[in-house]
């Protein structure tokens, strides 16, 4: 049943004056409630809803009828300010109409009365004799308290529609455990049973207005991926309404990249664990240029589902904005310096790929054809990689690689590796491997031992001595700290222990030490404790009491 279809029906419901009761069944997540709120809002503001007063109630939690009974009467509001939420000032107005129509008298001795606890239930009795002529909308059946019984849910909503002239709305989930006594007994008690089921594309309606930032976008790549959660659908739309004023300053490729991005990884993160025909965010964020067919990467069954999921969304390769945004879904928030400054490396690629001759443009020879071109696609990428190398991410530089490899352009793929570092070896953190190459992407061998070989060379300006004076005894240091610290000779590491004198010297010793106790140290953090290992053995060595000075670190005589 279409969505239009279901509203049609909920409105003939509400513009009757005649006691019914409707039940809206469907999956989990679908919008039911969302939508019943929606739909009455909008009856309300069409002047179709013939009773005065309204009243929500979730089960949730409530474990008993007279509870139950209560919350109906204490949520109650007036027709006219439907779409808000009862309160404190409602409550009061109901209250006092409960006073008026029974007596001040009765209700004011039972308030006094010695012991309120006993005239609780009472007072919950008589609250519920109020609910004449009322629009009650009842959610969240099967999450009831174990102390009450469907039942006895179904029974008081048969009074509720019998004496009390009620019209009665029951929200609940399909296939759920525990809704054996409504299969039972719906048919004594439900006069209208509208199976929702809305398709993504209804879904998207239903979750983005016309209002919405970039609503049309949206409502397109959602039905894509055929999402029809509604609270996933409006954790994207948070998501996308915060990064769009971020983007204001950019090409608006960045802004279409962050919708489609924000939208496949939502999808993912929050729907992959009860679906595995959804790809991960982990294979998504980890997969590089073996989505274009590049690389020997063995791929299971799975996997090639899922690369087929993602090239049918449009989905090809991770950046360094992606990650950020992967990560942003993960913890709902922008870290707006670190979003800016991805943002803006992307857009100056993007600037540079919509020049004549662009990389961007070189690429479209290999994915544009199925024709035999392999030597118009090497030397095209070749003269473009040689134009535009300061605009291409070292990801890049790596799938254009690894494919000059596999076409048997060995010398070339050398060419531009070395054409690559001589004209951008003054971004020195550019070829910092630990910072940039999180998620593996980078996998060329040459390209690796290149670029490590840059970043050393570029870093080690700083002795170790240097570096211990700013970082020892201290929480925090940095790559290039750890870069000098691992390169320093055994040799430097006996002479710095041997020359330093005074309280310097053991926190010089317990830094260097500690980088080899970290559960998870790298190679270069256990290089660091093992050379100053080894220059300590030599300075215990030299004679008994050094023995026992180097013991205190942990070093014992037999490794002296």
């Amino acid at each position: 049943m279409s969505v239009e279809v279901i509203k049609e029906k909920i409105f003939q419901f509400l513009s009757s004056s005649e006691p019914e009761v409707m039940a809206i069944k469907g999956e989990w997540g679908v919008g039911k409630t969302f939508s019943w709120k929606k739909f009455l809002k909008d009856a309300n503001s069409e002047d179709k809803i013939n009773l005065e007063r309204y009243s929500y109630v979730s089960l949730f939690g409530i474990n008993s009828l007279e509870a139950f009974k209560y919350s109906i009467f204490e949520n109650v509001i007036k027709k006219e300010i439907i779409g808000t939420e009862a309160s404190i000032d409602t409550f009061k107005n109901n209250t006092s109409s409960l006073i008026e129509s029974f007596g001040r008298q009765s209700f004011n001795l039972l308030k006094g009365a010695p012991i309120v606890k006993s005239f609780s239930p009472a007072i919950e009795t008589i609250s519920f004799l109020s609910l004449n002529s009322t629009l009650i909308c009842i959610d969240d059946l099967e999450r009831k308290g174990k102390g009450l019984e469907i039942k006895d849910v179904l029974g008081l909503v048969s009074l509720l529609k019998e004496q009390k002239k009620c019209k009665v709305v029951l929200l609940l989930n399909d296939g759920e455990d525990g809704l054996e006594d409504y299969e039972k007994y719906r048919e004594k008690v439900i006069d209208i049973e509208l199976g929702f089921a809305p398709d993504p594309e209804e879904c998207a309606s239903i979750a983005y207005s016309d209002e919405t930032p970039a609503h049309s976008r949206l409502r397109e790549l959602t039905t894509s991926l055929g999402i029809r959660n509604i609270r996933i659908l409006k954790k994207i739309e948070r998501l996308v309404t915060l990064s769009l004023p971020l983007t204001e300053d950019f090409e608006p490729e960045i802004s279409d990249q962050v919708i489609h991005s924000l939208v496949l990884y939502a999808w993912s993160y929050f729907c992959s664990n009860s679906n595995e025909d959804i790809p991960t965010l982990e294979f998504i964020t980890s997969k590089g240029y073996t989505l274009l067919g590049i690389g020997d990467e063995e791929v299971s069954e799975q996997d090639k589902k899922w690369q087929t999921t993602l090239q049918a969304y449009g989905y090809q390769l991770n950046d360094e904005l992606d990650l950020l945004l992967a990560e942003t879904v993960k913890t709902g928030y922008f870290v707006e310096e670190d979003f800016k400054e991805k943002a803006s490396n992307k857009n100056q690629e993007i600037v540079a790929s919509k020049s004549e001759g662009s990389f961007s443009e070189a690429w479209r020879l290999y994915h544009d054809t199925f024709n035999d071109n392999g030597d118009e696609v090497i030397n095209g990428l070749y003269e473009s990689f040689k134009e535009n190398c300061k605009y291409i991410t070292p990801t890049n530089l790596n799938g254009t690689v690894s494919l000059f490899r596999e076409l048997g352009e060995e010398d070339k793929a050398t060419e531009i590796i070395d054409i690559y570092i001589e004209s951008r070896k003054d971004e020195t953190e550019l070829f910092n491997m630990e910072e940039n190459n999180f998620f593996g992407d980078i996998r060329d061998q040459e390209i690796i031992d290149k670029f490590n070989d840059t970043y050393k060379q570029s870093v080690t300006t700083e002795t170790a001595k240097q570096v211990l004076d700013r970082i020892a005894g201290q929480s925090g240091w940095n790559q290039r700290d750890e870069v000098v610290l691992a390169n320093t000779p055994i040799d430097d590491y006996y002479h710095l222990f041997k020359t330093e004198v005074g309280r310097h010297l053991s926190s010089f010793v317990t830094t260097c030490l500690k980088f080899g106790q970290f559960g998870n140290a790298s190679d270069q953090q256990k290089e660091i404790a093992n050379r100053a290992t080894e220059a300590l053995r030599r300075i215990a060595s030299e004679s008994e009491i050094n023995k026992r000075r180097v013991k205190k670190f942990g070093v014992s005589f037999e490794d002296a």
